[in-house]
């Protein structure tokens, strides 16, 4: 049974670069909330078991999952077509620098989209790539719908002007979409689904058996998902 906590969040420009990957969007959400698994022990395969459950009891399909890799892709395009999972690979216009004992490597750095239209699948694509956010924090999205582009753009990265490519969502009524939190600890749920306005509608979409420990600052009693 997992134990949450569930934040609001407001969408600042500091938020949005505090989480990391420059995230732009073309339109307005309406709401954001963070939902973390609370262990502290396991907390990466906490967190992946409950996003699992979590898309499987909203029952979304087709979902879109996004996400960056390093270079070296071949495993995960391997596993993938051994399965018949559907797929598209592409290249970010940046370009990434990495050192071997023998010369400096530039390359473009490879992005996946894959189309998951079961709750089989969901399951094992996801088991095999959300360790590129826990262990990598790469950027990884999961979007009810196929609204997200990449835009270079010249961003500040540890006081230096960098050439980046930037995630786009594109906005409107029915987007709902997530992103990972640093470490794989979390995600974030972004909005505009009425199903998910308050934290009241969005506790009863939740699996069957969630404990919500904690509501922004407020501590939940036990089996409680009231909104105050």
């Amino acid at each position: 049974m997992a134990e949450i906590w569930i934040q609001e969040e407001k969408i600042t420009e500091d938020f949005l670069n505090a989480n990391g990957h420059h995230i732009k969007m073309d339109g307005k959400i309406k709401s954001v909330f963070f939902i973390g698994e609370g262990t502290e022990e396991d907390y990466v395969k906490h967190n992946l078991n409950f996003l699992q459950q979590f898309l499987i009891t909203q029952n979304v399909y087709p979902l879109y999952l996004t996400f960056v890799c390093v270079d070296d892709y071949e495993e995960i395009q391997t596993a993938f077509d051994n399965l018949a999972i559907n797929y598209k690979i592409r290249f970010l216009d940046e370009v990434q620098t990495y050192w071997t004992a023998f010369k400096k490597v530039k390359y473009h750095p490879p992005y996946f989209t894959v189309k998951i239209t079961d709750s089989r699948s969901l399951i094992y694509v996801l088991e095999e790539t959300y360790w590129l956010a826990a262990s990598l924090n790469e950027f990884y999205t999961i979007s009810y719908s196929e609204n997200l582009s990449f835009q270079l753009d010249t961003v500040i990265e540890w006081g230096k002007k960098r050439e980046r490519s930037i995630p786009i969502f594109k906005i409107d009524e029915n987007t709902t979409f997530i992103t990972i939190f640093h470490d794989g600890n979390g995600f974030y749920l972004f909005t505009n689904q009425e199903k998910y306005s308050t934290v009241k509608s969005l506790c009863s979409n939740l699996p069957k058996g969630t404990v919500i420990t904690q509501i922004n600052d407020t501590l939940i009693k036990r089996g409680s998902i009231e909104e105050e």
